[in-house]
C-alpha cells in the first residue's frame, strides 16, 4: 500500500505497520506468482516489494545477506539457494570464495529479471564467479523432490510461509532437504520475526527440525530496519 509518497507495509497477524519514504515509484508488475514493486527510497535506495512485503534495499541489505554469509559453512564448495532470485547471498557467498559452486532454484523468473535491473550490484561479478552460480527456474518442492546431489548447504531465502512458499515451511521439504545434505551438512532458513512470529512460525518450526532429528539447531536474530518490527531471524540446523 502506498500513500503520498510513504509506502506501507502491514503486518495483519500483529497489527503492526512500517512506512517507508520514497522519492520514485520505479516499477510496478503483477508476475505468474506475486506482486512485484520497486521503489526508489530517500535513505535506503532502490526496494523491493514482493505481495507487498518488503524484501531488500540496496542500503540496508547487508544485515540480512552478511548474516546468513556469517551462519554458512567457510568449507561449503557446493551450496544449493532455494530462492535468493535477487542474487543476493549468492553475490555475497561467491565473492568470499570464487572457487565454490552455487545453484539458485528460484520460482518466479519475474524476480531475477528485475533484480538485474534495480539492483545490478547483484550481477556485477567476474566470468567465473557467473559460470560457478547456476540458475534454475523451478518450484523449490519439486526441485528438491527430484534432486539427486548433495550439497554443503542449503539456505531457504523465501519468502514469507504464504501461497507458494508455504511448502517450504513444511515438515516433508525440511525432511528432503535433510536427505540432500551431505553428512555434517547444514541448513539454514529465513524464519520471521521473533518478535511477532516466535509462537506463530519459529517455536513450531524449531520442533519440527527437531522431529528429524537435526543436530544444533539455533536461532539467531539480527536487525533489518525495514523489516516488522525491525529484527528478523534464522534458523540453523545440521543434517541428523
Amino acid at each position: 500500500m502506498n500513500t503520498k509518497n510513504i509506502y506501507y507495509e502491514h503486518d495483519e497477524s500483529s497489527g503492526t505497520s512500517i512506512g517507508v519514504k520514497y522519492e520514485k515509484y520505479l516499477y510496478h508488475c503483477q508476475s505468474k506468482f506475486q506482486n512485484i514493486e520497486v521503489i526508489k527510497t530517500h535513505k535506503y535506495g532502490n526496494a523491493l516489494y514482493l505481495d507487498g512485503c518488503f524484501m531488500l534495499s540496496e542500503i540496508n541489505q547487508d544485515y540480512y545477506h552478511n548474516m546468513c554469509l556469517d551462519l554458512t559453512p567457510k568449507k561449503s564448495k557446493n551450496i544449493l539457494i532455494i530462492g535468493g532470485g535477487d542474487y543476493g547471498i549468492a553475490s555475497m557467498l561467491i565473492r568470499r570464495n570464487s572457487d565454490i559452486k552455487i545453484t539458485i532454484v528460484e520460482i518466479d523468473n519475474k524476480v531475477v529479471q528485475v533484480s538485474k535491473k534495480y539492483f545490478p550490484d547483484h550481477f556485477k561479478l567476474t566470468k567465473k564467479q557467473l559460470n560457478n552460480i547456476k540458475l534454475i527456474i523451478e518450484d523449490g518442492m519439486i526441485f528438491i523432490k527430484n534432486n539427486h546431489t548433495k550439497y554443503d548447504c542449503i539456505i531457504i531465502d523465501s519468502t514469507d510461509p504464504i501461497d507458494q512458499a508455504k511448502i517450504l515451511f513444511s515438515k516433508s521439504f525440511i525432511k528432503l532437504c535433510n536427505k540432500t545434505l551431505i553428512k555434517e551438512g547444514a541448513i539454514i532458513q529465513q524464519s520471521g520475526s521473533p518478535i511477532n512470529d516466535m509462537k506463530s512460525l519459529i517455536e513450531p518450526l524449531v520442533k519440527k527440525y527437531d522431529d528429524i532429528g537435526m543436530k544444533k539447531i539455533i536461532i539467531t536474530s539480527f536487525p533489518m530496519p525495514l523489516y516488522p518490527t525491525g529484527t528478523w531471524c534464522f534458523i540453523s540446523a545440521k543434517r541428523a
